[in-house]
């Protein structure tokens, strides 16, 4: 399928899998992005039975998995939190591997007071390249999203460079890397080559006073990101990150969800329009 449109369950932390499998189906999405950590709806915890369910139930509604995020931090200097953080990672491995997700979703860490990007990036690259012959064996991708001190593209990119394995790439959210400064072309630049799938959102303002809007109406140049990716010739996913989780003054997600749906098609419809021959 070329660029299916997904959202991650960070919208609707309320829902059980049923429900989110039976709207998702009812809205019209191709396929879910599933939280993970002690609050999300898929953990490493869950018994083989539940993980086979899980599988045979998307399956079953005819979407798919797109990704699980698992809350890892890989910049300690202290190699038994590194390993504990590795082993974090191959649990997820797995489990995305039992219920048919493509992708692992994965986060670099805060750094500590004091500390910095360029020490910090030979202390990861290791965990990450440790993790990648077992995400290979077991079929899923390490996907690495630039996020809080690593939020620029740039931030991440020479990470990618000391672990090429074709397991490791990227999450390019495009929404959270605008806030900080950075433009479509510019992320693009540094992740398009190592480009697992891609999240939006939409927002006003940048960082620290970045404002949500529903998708469509803030300031990110959504428009000019999704046409310069079919341009790249992408086909790979989208998926919706609302972020309600986080912040309950957000609309409810049977709201948000069916908007953002619409919001996506209408921006990939327009950029095809404008690379037809």
């Amino acid at each position: 399928m070329r660029n299916p449109i997904t959202f991650s369950t960070l919208a609707c932390p309320e829902w059980t899998i049923e429900t989110i499998l039976a709207r998702a189906v009812a809205f019209g999405y191709d396929g879910i992005e599933w939280r993970g950590g002690p609050e999300g709806h898929v953990r490493p915890s869950m018994s083989a039975s539940e993980r086979a369910s899980l599988r045979r139930h998307v399956a079953d509604a005819g979407l798919f998995s797109l990704a699980a995020t698992a809350y890892t931090s890989f910049v300690s200097d202290d190699p038994a939190m590194q390993q504990d953080s590795v082993d974090e990672l191959r649990r997820y491995l797995d489990l995305a591997a039992e219920v048919g997700a493509r992708y692992v979703r994965v986060f670099l860490g805060e750094l500590r007071p004091g500390d910095d990007l360029a020490a910090a990036r030979p202390r990861i690259a290791p965990c990450l390249a440790s993790a990648a012959s077992h995400a290979e064996a077991v079929g899923v991708g390490i996907a690495v999203e630039p996020h809080d001190d690593f939020v620029r593209s740039a931030s991440v990119a020479p990470i990618f460079e000391r672990v090429p394995h074709p397991a490791v790439g990227a999450v390019w959210d495009v929404g959270n890397t605008f806030a900080a400064g950075e433009d479509p072309a510019e992320g693009f630049q540094w992740l398009g080559r190592r480009l697992f799938y891609v999240q939006v959102k939409d927002s006003i303002g940048r960082y620290p006073d970045r404002r949500l809007t529903r998708l469509g109406e803030g300031e990110v140049p959504l428009a000019g990101a999704v046409a310069l990716l079919l341009n790249h010739g992408y086909q790979g996913a989208f998926s919706v990150e609302w972020e309600r989780a986080w912040h309950s003054d957000l609309d409810p997600a049977e709201v948000a969800l069916p908007h953002a749906l619409k919001a996506m098609r209408d921006l990939l419809a327009a950029s095809a329009l404008e690379i037809s021959p």
